[in-house]
């Protein structure tokens, strides 16, 4: 049985890394778990040009015939690379001049503030638990998106899709 979903070899990953190195959009997806959230992560992540989403082997949900129907086939697309660390892969991102940001909503920037024009990773943690702590602290940036009203967080496909929007206006303009 071939699996739907190729997942690149760590060589190719830096490869893949360096060669985007001008113009690179990055995800990196960090203990999410609903494969409905990634499919439509997925999806919102393709149609705004992100070069690769970023997930750990372990703690996120299964790639599964139901998260690609979710992504409606982005998932077999856009390249998603599972690598064994996430603070690893920051690493090696920062090493390839990629600057990594992080949406938390205590932050006090505002995702409209921040420069997506550069070399870019997005990173979104879970719904739950939200990034980990010590990945969070090697993130280069932290933002929120700001919301009105008296509700504690927005669905983290959501929350995604209006940072990879963002991110795209600004390298349309």
């Amino acid at each position: 049985m071939i699996a739907k979903i190729q997942y690149p070899r760590s060589s190719e990953y830096h490869f893949f890394c360096n060669r985007k190195r001008g113009n690179a959009a990055f995800l990196i997806l960090d203990g999410i778990t609903d494969i409905r959230n990634i499919g439509g992560i997925a999806r919102t992540a393709y149609c705004c040009g992100v070069h690769a989403i970023i997930i750990p082997d372990k703690g996120v949900g299964a790639l599964n015939d139901d998260a690609i129907l979710t992504s409606a086939g982005a998932l077999e697309m856009i390249p998603v690379c599972r690598v064994k660390s996430l603070m690893k892969a920051v690493d090696e991102l920062h090493l390839n001049g990629i600057k990594v940001v992080a949406s938390e909503m205590t932050s006090e920037k505002n995702v409209f503030d921040c420069d997506f024009k550069e070399p870019v990773a997005i990173v979104m943690g879970s719904e739950e638990k939200g990034i980990y702590p010590a990945l969070m602290k090697i993130c280069d940036e932290r933002f929120k998106i700001p919301m009105t009203g008296d509700f504690e967080s927005l669905n983290v496909s959501v929350a995604t899709g209006i940072i990879l929007y963002e991110t795209m206006r600004q390298r349309m303009a």
